[in-house]
């Protein structure tokens, strides 16, 4: 619902749904290198792309509100007296791009401003009320070589299609540009939803009064003092690169004995064996997949906020090691087809109520291998033009949690890099898994 505040000039309430309220102070980053391959000067001037973003962020204008209670609930409000201004940084490196390029862009190799770990900002924070929603790092690699941008948005706010519609028009915006005075044509194409009541509505749910999900992670003297300080078994992260040719191949060997096997179904617990193969003996293991839902239900396709929902799955180890791939294959894709009105229905309440997720085991949590799929590789991150060429590698910063992993395309059409964050300890297992290696090549 879309409240219209008559008592200040300008203002609106986006109440959030229940699936933007879990993402809590999350955020959604990417880091975009371009190479500067005529060393001409100006390469992607600031100043053309400082005009771009602000451009964009009007057009995007629930980047420029506040995250708030409103009547019990967390809502984003739009108050256009006062903009939440967002963050836009310049910083030079010493650092020849060439020197990225020879790593294939291992984050040892990134500027540390790029690859700081502390990127989230604590919700629970006074001073984050007014914290910026969207702030971008541009980094400008010596000699005119190069270019880095990183992106970082509030997942609450937008999803990753949101993301990468701003991206789209960001670049779109900034190519329209022939100088700093010139004024950028409205790309009319580009429409938007915001208002959250469009997926209530179209799943036919009513939220409570009260915000009890957000209530429940705010309280931090709870969370401090049922807390126990726990020793972190060291993790890194890697990146397995499927090409296309692999990926056909992948399909063909494992989901061709039913049509509506995917390959993203069988990469998926092909994935899931290797990693639940490579971790400690575990009895259970579980994969969570984030489903859009879009397609769905009578949600517009043009919906910003978040409409990727979990999908949990458990087995037994011994059951997902011992079977075929392909039965585990059709076992997700029997599942997804399930994703529907009343199935989202339910994880919105289980969400709004702060209870476990649709499908999620019972199985002592130290006696289950955990693992995630978030499948970004139909966005088209390689499309983003400012008007200097189209990035020569988009990835995500060093930040993702044991057991989660991201689906990114890669620069040639159709492959697909997989980022994925392990214990170290088991990662020496991971790189001779022969089932995995088959088809991905291990490149970080």
């Amino acid at each position: 619902m879309v409240v219209e505040d008559r008592t200040t000039v300008g203002t609106t309430v986006y109440p959030l749904s229940p699936i933007d309220i879990a993402q809590g102070d999350s955020h959604i980053m990417f880091v975009y290198f371009y190479r500067n391959r005529d060393c001409s000067r100006p390469f992607m001037p600031t100043e053309v792309l400082r005009q771009g973003f602000h451009v964009t962020t009007r057009r995007f204008s629930v980047l420029l509100g506040t995250l708030a209670q409103v009547d019990g609930r967390t809502a984003l409000v739009e108050d256009n007296s006062r903009p939440n201004k967002p963050r836009f940084e310049e910083k030079r490196h010493k650092m020849e791009f060439s020197e990225l390029e020879r790593s294939e862009y291992a984050w040892r190799q990134w500027p540390q401003d790029l690859d700081t770990r502390d990127i989230a900002e604590a919700a629970t924070s006074k001073s984050n009320t007014c914290a910026p929603l969207i702030s971008v790092l541009l980094i400008r690699f010596s000699g005119n070589s190069g270019v880095a941008i990183r992106v970082k948005i509030r997942h609450s706010v937008l999803d990753g299609l949101g993301f990468t519609s701003f991206m789209s028009y960001w670049s779109a915006v900034t190519r329209q540009y022939r100088g700093p005075c010139s004024a950028p044509i409205e790309l009319t194409r580009y429409r938007l939803e915001f208002d959250r009541d469009l997926l209530l509505h179209a799943v036919n749910y009513s939220p409570t009064v009260a915000d009890i999900h957000a209530a429940e992670i705010n309280d931090t003297a709870a969370l401090e003092d049922s807390t126990t300080p726990q020793a972190i078994e060291p993790s890194s992260m890697h990146v397995i690169r499927f090409s296309a040719q692999s990926l056909q191949r992948l399909r063909r060997d494992f989901g061709s004995a039913s049509a509506s096997v995917s390959v993203n179904d069988v990469l998926s617990v092909l994935l899931w064996r290797s990693f639940t193969r490579a971790s400690s003996t575990s009895t259970h293991t579980r994969i969570l997949l984030a489903c859009d839902v879009r397609k769905r239900i009578s949600l517009s396709p043009v919906y910003m906020g978040n409409a990727s929902f979990p999908l949990q799955l458990s087995t037994s180890r011994d059951q997902l090691l011992d079977r075929p791939l392909s039965e585990g294959a059709q076992l997700i894709r029997n599942s997804v087809s399930h994703v529907n009105s009343n199935y989202i229905r339910e994880c919105l309440e289980m969400l709004e109520y702060n209870k476990p997720i649709l499908g999620a085991d019972e199985w002592d949590g130290d006696k289950s291998t955990f693992f995630c799929c978030t499948n970004c590789s139909r966005f088209g991150f390689y499309d983003t033009d400012f008007g200097c060429g189209t990035p020569e590698k988009v990835m995500i910063p060093h930040y993702l949690t044991t057991g989660f992993s991201i689906w990114l395309p890669t620069k040639d059409a159709g492959g697909i890099d997989v980022v994925i964050s392990m214990l170290d300890s088991s990662f020496d297992s991971f790189c001779l898994d022969r089932e995995l290696l088959e088809y991905g090549q291990i490149i970080l």
